[in-house]
C-alpha cells in the first residue's frame, strides 16, 4: 500500500525542499501539489521547480486543479470567474453563482490551457479533485445550471424546454453534463501524455450533480479512481461510511481495470479522535487499497480554518500510520 499527502500553502523553494525531504524520510510515495489559478498565473516557474525537486527525491507527483473555476475542491479563489462573469452557473431562479458552467466552451478552453501548464510542470498525473456543480443550501428548490447554454443543450437532448423545477430528467442531464465535460478534457489530457486520477466526493448525489460514479469511471482516459470519505467532516460514523465508499470504489476499479485510491482526513480532527485515523488506515489496508492519501500536509496546521484541534498530535498519528501500518 502506497501513501500520499497533499501539499499547499508554501511556494518558497528553500522551505519546500526541506519539507519534501521530511516527507520522503517519513515514507510518502506520492505528493499531491495543488496548482490553483493563482499558482498558474503567478507561480508557474516556481511550480516547475517544486515538481522537479519532489520527483528528484523519488516521489510521484499529482497536480491538483485546486478550486479552479469553482468546480473543483479547494480553499482557493477563481480568477476565471472574476474575469468571466458571463460563464458562471445560473440557478433556476436566475441567480448567478460562483462556479463555472460545465457547458461553457470558454471554460473548457481555459481548462485546456491549465492542463498544458500542468503538464509543463513535469507532473506524473493530474488529480481531478471533487468535481461538482455549485452546492446550494436550498437544493433542490434552487439548482444549477440553467444558463442559456444549458437550456439550449437540454432542448437538443430531450426535445423540449428545460423546466424550472428539479426533475429526474434534469438530474440525468447534470450527470451527463459532467461526463461530457470530462470526456473532452480527459481526452486532451491524455493527448498531452498525462495520467488522469479522478477523485469523487464520497456520495453519488444529486446535490453535487454526479450521481453515478460509474459513468466517469468507465471513461477510457481515466487511469485511477478514488474518493474521500471524511467521516469526521461529514459527522458520520466511520463504518459503514468508510468501508462502503471504499468497496464501491474497489468494485469499479476492478470492473474497469483502474488503479484506486482513498483519502483519510487529517484536517479539522476533533481533539481526542486522532486515533480514529489509525483505525481507518487499517481498514483500507485490509481492503487492499492501492494508494492511501492524507489531506493534508502537517495536518493542515497552517490553514487555520480547517486545522485540527491538536495538529501536532494528528500529524504524529499520520506519521505513525505511514511508518507502521504500511
Amino acid at each position: 500500500m502506497r501513501y500520499g499527502v497533499s501539499y499547499f500553502g508554501n511556494r518558497i523553494l528553500k522551505h519546500v525542499e526541506e519539507d519534501m525531504k521530511e516527507l520522503k524520510e517519513i515514507g510518502f510515495d506520492v505528493i499531491v501539489h495543488t496548482f490553483s489559478e493563482n499558482d498558474h498565473k503567478f507561480y508557474f516557474r516556481t511550480m516547475k521547480d517544486i515538481v522537479k525537486l519532489t520527483k528528484d527525491l523519488g516521489m510521484e507527483v499529482w497536480i491538483d486543479p485546486w478550486g479552479v473555476g469553482g468546480i473543483f475542491g479547494g480553499e482557493a479563489f477563481s480568477n476565471f470567474l472574476i474575469e468571466n462573469p458571463s460563464e458562471w452557473q445560473i440557478t433556476n431562479r436566475g441567480r448567478a453563482v460562483g462556479s463555472a458552467c460545465f457547458n461553457s466552451p470558454k471554460f473548457r478552453e481555459y481548462m485546456k490551457r491549465w492542463l498544458e501548464a500542468a503538464v509543463e510542470t513535469g507532473t506524473d498525473a493530474v488529480f481531478w479533485d471533487e468535481p461538482h456543480f455549485h452546492i446550494l443550501k436550498d437544493f433542490p428548490k434552487e439548482w444549477t445550471c440553467r444558463c442559456e447554454r444549458c437550456r439550449e443543450k437540454y432542448k437538443e437532448t430531450y426535445g423540449h424546454d428545460m423546466p424550472e423545477e428539479f426533475t429526474e430528467e434534469v438530474s440525468n442531464f447534470r450527470n451527463e453534463t459532467i461526463k461530457d465535460f470530462f470526456e473532452e478534457v480527459l481526452s486532451y489530457s491524455k493527448k498531452l501524455g498525462m495520467k488522469n486520477v479522478m477523485c469523487f466526493l464520497p456520495f453519488e448525489s444529486e446535490l453535487f450533480g454526479l450521481k453515478d460514479y460509474e459513468s466517469i469511471a468507465k471513461i477510457e482516459n481515466v487511469d485511477n479512481i478514488g474518493s474521500d470519505p471524511y467521516w469526521m467532516a461529514f459527522k458520520l460514523k466511520m463504518n459503514p461510511f468508510l468501508k462502503e465508499t471504499t468497496q464501491k470504489i474497489l468494485k469499479l476499479s476492478s470492473k474497469y481495470g483502474k488503479e484506486n485510491h482513498i483519502w483519510l482526513q487529517a484536517f479539522k480532527v476533533p481533539r481526542g479522535r486522532e486515533e480514529d485515523i489509525v483505525k481507518g488506515a487499517k481498514i483500507l489496508k485490509k481492503e487492499n487499497v492501492d494508494t492511501v492519501l492524507f489531506w493534508g500536509v502537517f495536518a493542515c496546521k497552517h490553514i487555520s480554518s480547517i486545522a485540527p484541534d491538536d495538529p501536532e498530535k494528528t500529524w504524529e498519528v499520520v506519521k505513525q500510520i505511514v511508518r507502521e501500518v504500511g
